[in-house]
């Protein structure tokens, strides 16, 4: 859903800590928060952590064409980084000898590809990707399909429908299908739902996997997708089915951080292996800094983006935007990972 920038800033509003000298400082961080919604957006939070400091930034309107406070602890859709944590249950069951990365998923689940566990994790199954199969650009042409239901049988089915993109283990090229089927790989291992297995294990205190509930519980902002015309369209209640286990979570920028950086080091060290010809871990990518590659996770929802980087355990970002009527920019974005995990120069 690639679009050209507008400009469409809103007052910013900014929650934060004490600076020390070690990372760029709030004024900076919100100088770049505010940039990124001058580009279109009608919100973006992000919390930085540096050690045992804590910085929260806003910037825009809960609300499009308002002033209302956006929550810096408020809830958002987060995408595709559902990916990152389906992948650290799967990696935890890999770990008890449960589940093999080399093992072929068909071997619990029949009626799937004989790909194996480790080629879903890192992308390198070549199953043709399920959102190519979805009206999204512009994105106002999913609008119709905004409240369906659907399973994950169904937008595999979708997915399966179409040529591979390569054979398995001969490329790379990425795919939320495979973490559809790692979701149905989750439940049929342990018996029971991904999302309450997710759930369990991974001690978040403010996510949630919302199933077919349109609703964002608990304080957030307002969604948009623009209307072709230079003004946007409200798409904060849908059904999130249609990104499942792909896409489907709600969290905030604190469980995200905290998530991130207390992943115990060996899972971590597993997790961030790249094995071609894939670029990316399991379950991780990787974001290069201009002091060095950060790992984690973006993802993209229906009017809203998130991203989730770390250099280590003492250094995180998470930065949520609400669509407006334009996206964020790729380098807006850059600048501000870059200020929030770098020693400035």
């Amino acid at each position: 859903m690639s679009l050209r920038p507008l400009v469409a800033g809103l007052a910013a509003l900014a929650m934060i800590a004490v600076a020390t000298p070690a990372q760029a400082g709030p004024s900076a961080l919100q100088r770049d928060l505010d940039a990124i919604v001058a580009e279109g957006p009608a919100s973006a939070l992000a919390e930085v952590r540096d050690g045992g400091r804590i910085i929260r930034l806003t910037s825009g309107s809960a609300r499009f064409g308002t002033h209302e406070r956006v929550d810096p602890r408020g809830r958002f859709r987060v995408g595709s980084v559902t990916k990152m944590l389906i992948a650290t249950v799967v990696m935890q069951l890999v770990a008890e000898r449960q589940i093999g990365l080399d093992d072929k998923v068909d071997r619990w689940l029949p009626t799937m590809p004989g790909v194996t566990v480790r080629q879903l994790l890192d992308h390198t199954s070549g199953l043709y990707d399920v959102t190519r199969t979805l009206p999204l650009r512009p994105p106002s042409a999913f609008l119709p399909l905004r409240w369906k239901t659907w399973t994950p049988e169904e937008l595999i089915a979708r997915a399966m429908a179409e040529e591979a993109t390569f054979p398995p283990g001969d490329g790379y090229a990425y795919t939320s299908t495979g973490y559809l089927i790692l979701g149905m790989l989750i439940e049929r291992v342990t018996g029971r739902p991904y999302a309450v297995e997710a759930s369990r294990r991974l001690h978040l205190q403010k996510s949630t996997f919302p199933g077919t509930d349109v609703r964002i519980r608990g304080p957030h902002v307002r969604n948009y997708v623009p209307d072709g015309a230079g003004g946007v369209i409200d798409v904060t209640e849908m059904n999130p089915s249609v990104m499942g286990a792909a896409g489907e979570a709600v969290s905030t920028a604190s469980d995200l951080n905290r998530f991130l950086t207390t992943l115990p080091p060996e899972l971590l060290r597993r997790m961030k292996t790249v094995t071609p010809p894939s670029s990316r871990g399991l379950g991780l990518e990787f974001l290069d800094t201009r002091c060095g590659p950060a790992y984690g996770h973006m993802g993209d929802a229906y009017g809203t983006s998130a991203w989730v980087f770390a250099t280590g355990p003492q250094h995180s970002v998470t930065l949520s935007v609400a669509w407006g009527t334009n996206r964020p920019s790729k380098a807006s974005v850059a600048a501000l990972i870059d200020d929030a995990l770098c020693p400035a120069r």
